[in-house]
């Protein structure tokens, strides 16, 4: 069985597989928009959620502390996590700012900026207060919130 070809069968071919990858980049497109939307969502979502609760871990346990604080180290220690803590509030909400309007490596940079602060505090905790529990676990969930949105910030990134 000879197989054929004709002008016009190529010229249906070529234009059946242009139809094609233009269909592709539109699924693409409109693909890319719903992440972003998606993303968008999720991260304004992360970021309320984790500026109420940064502001409550601060009043209640930084501020709690500091009003009792007597020695220099651990009063300097908690300090110092005031001032990261509300570093990391306004951060968060030029995060939400920067991803409602779209600017995604903005927002990845200030996500890994609030991940990168916390850090400090961190460190001084655990040099002052040793294995502190109320640290530690709010310390794993601003880690893991910081994770997922700076994951979900660069799966539109790239």
């Amino acid at each position: 069985m000879a197989i054929h070809i004709n002008k016009i069968s190529i010229l249906l071919i070529i234009s059946l597989i242009s139809i094609s990858i233009s269909l592709s980049y539109q699924t693409i497109a409109n693909d890319l928009n719903v992440d972003k939307a998606n993303v968008k969502n999720v991260v304004t979502s992360l970021m309320v959620s984790s500026i109420a609760k940064t502001e409550e871990f601060l009043k209640t346990t930084i501020l709690t502390r500091l009003a009792i604080a007597i020695e220099a180290p651990k009063k300097s220690c908690l300090e110092t996590c005031q001032e990261v803590y509300e570093n990391a509030i306004d951060t968060m909400k030029s995060t939400l700012k920067e991803v409602n309007e779209g600017n995604y490596y903005e927002a990845n940079v200030d996500v890994s900026a609030v991940g990168s602060n916390m850090e400090t505090c961190k460190d001084c905790i655990n040099e002052i207060y040793g294995d502190d529990p109320e640290f530690t676990k709010f310390d794993n969930w601003s880690h893991g919130v910081i994770v997922d949105a700076s994951y979900r910030i660069t799966s539109v990134i790239n």
